[in-house]
């Protein structure tokens, strides 16, 4: 069984390729919607490594993120990730992204675990 609970922390420093401009997102210098979702998905993928066997490893298929304020070049960013949902092999994360100010973004990530042969085999069979 999944312990429900489960708590992961990540951070990064924003710097110029982190922002909208660089990202493409839009054209201020300031933290980009991108690279927070990057972090949330490094943040829950790595909170999930305990959980997965041999050839196993998990894929993000779902976020409900909201980007509430903004980051300039220089901050520090942290990402908080809790699991507080399990479906076999669905995990459910509730997600908090904040700077020194306070809350730069929250909501839910979805990442499901996979068997990376089966996962590949699938991935290769679209190709054709």
């Amino acid at each position: 069984m999944i312990p429900e609970g489960m708590i992961g922390e990540g951070k990064m420093k924003v710097a110029e390729e982190d922002t909208a401009a660089k990202w493409g997102s839009g054209s201020l210098p300031v933290f980009a919607t991108p690279a927070m979702i990057l972090l949330i998905e490094r943040t829950a993928s790595e909170c999930s490594l305990p959980l997965l066997k041999e050839g196993e490893s998990t894929v993000g298929t779902r976020l409900d993120i909201r980007h509430t304020a903004p980051s300039v070049i220089g901050s520090e960013i942290y990402c908080r990730v809790e699991l507080t949902g399990t479906d076999r092999s669905r995990l459910t994360f509730d997600v908090k992204v904040s700077d020194r100010a306070g809350e730069v973004g929250s909501g839910r990530h979805e990442r499901f675990i996979v068997s990376n042969e089966k996962f590949m085999t699938t991935a290769a069979g679209r190709e054709g």
